[in-house]
């Protein structure tokens, strides 16, 4: 009856502690979400407690309705059907790719069977020791045959709930550290291919052991049955050692690459700020730019009009005709215009340090023979910063006339832009040709196309670092050799 019990405590936990791990690293498909956690916490419980009491299971895996059979390695053929049965439930109910599936299956039972291996030599030991004892006052006549019995029923009783405890809570002490270091690194389904493969080779080499334990366990040799731990007396202490080193193999493994996962976002959030500094670098130079050539257009026109107010008194000094005076003023007046066109704005968007990133972007599209058109309004009542507005268009921008560049000049190259405000949304849209980039397919985000991958691509993540800065959305097409990048950002009071 006990037995039964401590059966049924056990696969329930079991079962919530599979679907605790499971939070947050991997998510219920949108059409199973209602029930999706529900039925995969019923199957991974109902397999495990259905494949250790089944009668017809048993009679059919053992020859005996009892489950008693004198070959440990037969346990194996139940630990494979209960982690392919989580498998196949979780992919059906689950989103993400299948390795990473796998991984988190891998990791919960490799955790699971040594925290077993672990704690069955002390309990081993500590039921072996006991039994001795009782014997011992038995064979002293301190208590009787019948008392043996009943201490020992209620000992093996006993210590099979502080077995199962310790088991329980030694389990979900090591998966809330390596489920520590599984959130801190992000989401699993972003994690690589090869990141995967190294991630589960701890838990691989883990369950071999586990495998080769199971089978050497115990085997009945003619009419005696061969228990591994009294055949090599060392295995009580060297099973338990190779299982903790197993388990903090895992875990460190874990935290190797959480760690690995978090210099690298240090190195890219620092070139990230670097890419930042150079741009507004280069904002207060244009500004500076602009602001020198105000200054020399003003000292320019006092020299003019001085010179035509000289002009003026001199023509009528030596009375020279209207037309000599008229054309010398018109001489003036076009070095005038043309100082003036040189500070003059192709585009206006009611902010200056959008309108320099836009002009500057002109000055070098004309200089390179490239089209650039379109129109932006500065809405500062949603709240978002021109400066993360003016990275947004300084790096899209940038990207736009690198893809031109690599067109042919009898070919149109052409860059569009808009920005444009929906309700509480910003809308930035730029377009342009280009001419033999590929995309990644199926990709949610844009790559570089130059081989140094470390020292570029810094223009998409600054693009994606501010697009998250607002809760927004950025999407791209690309068909018909035109390229289309969508930037929606929320208004700071929405967002909050």
């Amino acid at each position: 009856m006990v037995g039964d019990l401590l059966n049924l405590i056990e696969y329930l936990s079991k079962a919530w502690l599979l679907l605790y791990f499971c939070k947050d690293s991997i998510m219920v498909k949108e059409k199973y979400r209602s029930a999706g956690k529900v039925l995969f916490f019923l199957q991974a419980f109902l397999t495990g407690y259905w494949l250790s009491a089944s009668a017809w299971f048993n009679s059919l895996l053992y020859g005996n309705a009892d489950g008693m059979v004198m070959d440990s390695s037969y346990s194996i053929i139940k630990l494979v059907i209960v982690l392919v049965c989580s498998f196949f439930v979780m992919d059906l109910f689950y989103q993400g790719k299948r390795l990473c599936k796998l991984y988190l299956l891998l990791v919960f039972y490799a955790v699971q069977e040594m925290v077993k291996f672990t704690l069955h030599s002390v309990w081993s030991l500590t039921m072996l020791g006991l039994i001795d004892h009782l014997s011992e006052l038995v064979m002293a006549e301190e208590i009787n045959l019948e008392q043996f019995m009943t201490i020992t029923t209620f000992l093996q009783d006993y210590s099979m709930c502080v077995y199962l405890a310790g088991c329980l809570a030694f389990t979900y002490g090591t998966l809330r550290v390596y489920r520590h270091y599984l959130i801190v690194s992000g989401p699993v389904d972003e994690i690589s291919r090869q990141g995967l493969w190294f991630l589960m080779l701890t838990p691989m080499v883990t369950m071999a052991f586990d495998v080769y334990w199971r089978i050497s366990f115990y085997r009945q040799q003619g009419t005696e049955v061969e228990f591994l731990y009294e055949k090599h007396g060392s295995m009580y202490v060297m099973v338990p050692v190779i299982a903790l080193l197993c388990l903090a193999c895992i875990v460190f493994s874990r935290r190797i690459y959480s760690e690995l996962v978090r210099t690298e976002m240090q190195k890219n959030d620092l070139l990230f700020y670097k890419q930042q500094l150079a741009d507004m670098t280069d904002h207060v130079k244009e500004l500076e730019q602009l602001y020198d050539g105000i200054r020399r257009m003003r000292h320019d026109i006092n020299n003019y009009v001085a010179d035509m107010e000289q002009l003026l008194r001199e023509s009528t000094k030596e009375g020279r005709l209207p037309d000599q005076v008229r054309q010398e003023a018109d001489g003036y007046l076009r070095h005038m215009q043309q100082a003036a066109d040189r500070l003059s704005l192709q585009f206006a968007t009611g902010n200056p340090v959008t309108d320099v990133i836009l002009n500057r972007k002109g000055q070098i599209c004309e200089q390179e023979h490239l089209t650039l058109e379109g129109e932006l309004f500065f809405q500062a009542e949603l709240g978002i910063e021109a400066f993360d507005l003016g990275i947004l268009l300084n790096n899209a921008l940038d990207n736009a006339i690198e893809a031109c560049r690599k067109i042919s000049a009898d070919r149109e190259r052409l860059i569009r832009f808009r920005g444009y405000a929906k309700g509480r949304m910003y809308f930035v849209v730029v377009e342009n040709t280009y001419d033999g980039i590929i995309l990644p397919s199926g990709a949610d985000s844009l790559q570089t196309t130059k081989t140094d991958k470390d020292r570029h691509g810094f223009g998409i993540r600054n693009i994606r670092s501010c697009v998250e800065k607002y809760y927004g959305t950025m999407q791209y097409e690309a068909e018909e050799g035109k390229f289309v990048l969508t930037i929606m950002l929320q208004g700071k009071e929405f967002c909050s």
